[in-house]
């Protein structure tokens, strides 16, 4: 019986300080991001969508959470070389957020990133916001809905996110009839090598997280594709 603990504990140990490594956790995570890492595809579309990624509450300037505000800068180069509408989609502390960061970015860049009502698109540089949604698959929805308010039916545009979320957050955007082009920002991994990967670490930990949270996001809406006739019915209903 004793040997049988040691055996488990020696196994949990190893599989703790392999998954708490940078090692571990960059080659989870590469598998993701890599597809994504590539110079963005030029395409004539109806606009720029941005995700929300968090904020930093209380915080005297640029509330955003670092990945998420590269969300946001990474979404309004695009848009503004392009001259597209951006669309912002997220909860409605991650759009206070956004506009505070908006309002700063424009008084002292003079990035002259007009606000749009929430019911309106306009085929120009400019930013509008969707209602309050607290996921992806609620993201996709409202966004959606503002398209069709606007008469588009099949939006084509540019999805900017993390990396990391790219592929879970294109497929359920497609599932909403969106025609997406990924715009990938907030890359997680690294290319160059430290033997301090080999150590544990937080940051090792971090990413190690992300990998297993996007898995299981992804059997999670995979399991919905396969169970319901309609998958995200659940998310509409609500």
């Amino acid at each position: 019986m004793l040997k049988r603990y040691r055996i488990i504990f020696g196994t949990v140990t190893i599989l703790f300080y392999l998954l708490s490594t940078y090692w571990i956790g960059n080659i989870l995570v590469s598998k993701i991001e890599k597809p994504y890492n590539v110079p963005l595809k030029e395409a004539k579309v109806d606009g720029v969508i941005v995700l929300g990624g968090g904020h930093y509450k209380g915080s005297a300037n640029l509330p955003l959470e670092a990945g998420a505000f590269k969300r946001l800068i990474y979404a309004t180069m695009i848009a503004k070389k392009h001259n597209l509408p951006l669309i912002f989609a997220g909860a409605d502390y991650e759009l206070v957020a956004t506009r505070e960061c908006i309002k700063e970015l424009n008084a002292t860049l003079d990035l002259n990133l007009s606000n749009i009502s929430n019911e309106r698109i306009v085929n120009k540089f400019s930013i509008t916001y969707t209602l309050n949604s607290i996921n992806t698959i609620q993201n996709a929805m409202r966004a959606y809905d503002l398209f069709a308010q606007n008469g588009i039916s099949h939006p084509k545009i540019y999805l900017v996110t993390s990396a990391f979320h790219m592929k879970r957050a294109s497929g359920i955007f497609e599932d909403f009839k969106f025609d997406i082009i990924p715009a990938a920002t907030d890359f997680r991994t690294r290319s160059d090598f430290c033997y301090c990967f080999y150590f544990p670490s937080i940051s090792g930990l971090q990413l190690t997280n992300i990998a297993i949270h996007e898995m299981l996001g992804s059997l999670r809406d995979h399991l919905k594709r396969i169970f319901l006739t309609n998958p995200l019915s659940v998310e509409k209903g609500k």
